[in-house]
């Protein structure tokens, strides 16, 4: 089964293809599930803030309305008239006052009281319809009072202790100075609210159980008012206080009794105090399951569908593929005979149609590589085995002939010796390279052959550095540039050439030089010596190097390629230079075919 999913190109194909297909469905999941989470919390952040803005705003209103009431009271003209009037202090004008007071406490349904306390005589008036008078002790009870109101500042409400009530509470107090007309002061007007009945009238409603509950802070962090307990109110006290110390409006996530909830506060604009909801993420985490659900299950009938789809595809594109394979298998056999069927115009179709061609083309260019490998295999023959024209044979014995009839053959030994040597370099098979150190002791016995032969028609100097000694070079590679320099390098305005051989190692690379200060080449003739040379068609000269340049440059390209090249410089007139440069190598077999 395994071999079977692996050799078969259409189950390979549908399982990369489902294994893609499931990828990028998995990736826009996650892509799209992370982008609808951040969405659905801004949503739910945002639906929280402007829940706590409106409610936050009902109870800036109930502040508004308070300070509104305290300060129309104390400007009521009436109840400054009735102060300073000179019965100010009888029992009736005690009343009338209270009536003025309740008046005003009727105006507002969240005032408890309105009560106005003269440090003068340390007279209180109330609101209240019995009892509305009570005298105060100027140094204890009224500089208690006082004490009490005076800590209210600004629109700010100050939460305290109710002092004159019948039972214990907890109330929030405005006050304003009365002052008469000639702006002296009368008394104090203060307005009194409830802390449980500004609780049922504004943050009661906004509780449902235990999904949501409020608190009201004073802008430096201390709780007025709350739905919480004392239990669950300390954590939320000890994680928001900082908080709302640091920044009047913000938002943040609380973890309290294995749930989550999520909280906003904000500065309420008139009384600068701060309103904090706190909503359970209950509901929310189950829409977010339900979503994460869905998703799921979208991707799961997505790739379904695709599973489907893709495995039709599969099959109308994995046919002509098989049939190309098995024709590609037969031909692989040997039976270049076979062709794949083409049918359509799509890739497949190309492939096949092309797969074809090369095997119309194969045979002819199996051919072509023999014939270049003949080639090739020539060209190394020819190189191994350097071809000794007959005329310069004959010329060398007939030299050597006359040399033993005129020098009593006291030279003839030399002769002969350094000609077997230069046979043997020309016609060795052991191999096409060899240390630079033997291609120069062959230049050598060749240079002095002839030497003997044109007498003083040239000399020559080496400038070998030691490190090249040992690098590997083609064999009989600097003999023909020798032999081109002492033919061509004489003229008729100078008899003796002088011609210097130079080795050395730069930058990785071997340079050999020949140079001489012969009669020179033009550019024209460079030109057409390198043009025939790369053309096939070596200069037709006289001596030993019939191959000449020719046969250099095809050897230099066949063994390394484009990392050697032979390269001619001269003047015209007064040098000739011939440079060949090719790869430092120490292996005697790393560029063997």
């Amino acid at each position: 089964m395994e071999h079977f999913i692996r050799d078969n190109l259409r189950i390979r194909t549908f399982a990369a293809v489902m294994l893609l297909n499931f990828l990028v469905i998995l990736v826009i999941s996650i892509f799209f599930q992370q982008r609808s989470l951040s969405f659905f919390e801004q949503e739910y952040a945002d639906a929280v803030y402007e829940q706590a803005r409106a409610n936050g705003a009902l109870v800036d209103s109930g502040w508004q309305a308070l300070y509104q009431t305290t300060a129309d009271a104390a400007f009521d003209m009436t109840l400054r008239e009735k102060l300073s009037a000179a019965d100010s202090q009888s029992s009736e004008t005690a009343k009338e006052i209270a009536a003025i007071l309740r008046d005003y406490q009727n105006r507002n349904a969240q005032i408890d009281r309105i009560s106005l306390y003269e440090p003068a005589s340390g007279r209180l008036i109330r609101s209240d319809e019995y009892h509305s008078t009570v005298m105060l002790d100027p140094y204890n009870e009224g500089k208690m009072w006082l004490d009490t109101i005076s800590q209210q500042q600004g629109r700010q409400p100050f939460l305290g202790e109710d002092l004159i009530g019948a039972a214990p509470q907890k109330v929030y107090l405005y006050h304003q100075p009365v002052y008469d007309k000639d702006g002296q002061l009368l008394a104090y007007l203060t307005t009194s609210c409830s802390e449980r009945r500004l609780y049922y009238a504004y943050l009661a409603p906004i509780v449902q159980k235990k999904e949501s509950a409020v608190l009201l802070y004073q802008a430096d962090g201390t709780l007025l008012s709350g739905s919480l307990d004392d239990d669950e109110a300390g954590p939320v006290q000890t994680i928001l206080h900082d908080k709302i110390a640091q920044n009047p409006d913000g938002q943040t996530s609380l973890h309290l009794h294995n749930q989550d909830y999520f909280a906003v506060w904000l500065s309420l604009p008139f009384s600068g105090d701060v309103f904090c909801l706190i909503k359970s993420q209950h509901d929310f985490h189950a829409q977010i399951i339900q979503m994460q659900v869905l998703c799921v299950l979208s991707a799961l009938v997505l790739l379904l569908l695709s599973a489907v789809f893709l495995y039709w595809i599969s099959l109308r594109l994995a046919r002509p593929a098989e049939e190309l394979a098995e024709a590609m298998h037969e031909a692989g056999r040997g039976n270049l005979a076979v062709r794949a069927p083409v049918t359509g115009s799509d890739e497949i179709s190309y492939l096949a149609l092309s797969f074809n061609e090369m095997l119309q083309k194969m045979h002819e260019l199996i051919e072509r590589l023999a014939s270049e490998k003949e080639q090739k295999k020539e060209a190394e023959l020819k190189a191994l085995q350097y071809q000794i024209r007959p005329h310069f044979i004959y010329n060398m014995l007939n030299a050597i002939r006359f040399a033993a009839i005129m020098q009593g053959a006291r030279n003839l030994g030399k002769l002969l010796a350094d000609f077997v040597e230069l046979l043997r370099a020309s016609t060795n098979r052991s191999g096409v390279f060899s240390p630079l150190s033997e291609e120069l002791d062959t230049l050598r016995h060749y240079i002095s052959l002839q030497e003997f032969r044109l007498m003083d028609a040239f000399t020559v100097h080496f400038s070998i550095q030691d490190n090249t000694l040992a690098c590997i070079v083609p064999r009989m590679l600097l003999q023909p540039l020798v032999e081109n320099s002492i033919l061509h390098g004489p003229s008729a305005t100078q008899s003796c050439c002088h011609i210097e051989v130079t080795a050395y190692i730069k930058k990785n690379a071997l340079h050999l030089i020949v140079r001489d200060d012969g009669q020179g080449m033009t550019p024209e003739q460079i030109e057409e010596l390198e043009h025939k040379a790369k053309t096939g068609r070596p200069p037709a000269h006289g001596g030993l190097s019939g191959i000449g340049v020719h046969n250099i440059m095809e050897r230099l390209h066949l063994y390394y390629g484009e990392k050697a090249r032979l390269h001619y410089e001269s003047d015209g007139k007064s040098f000739t230079k011939a440079e060949i440069t090719l790869p430092v190598s120490h292996d005697v077999h790393e560029y063997e075919i």
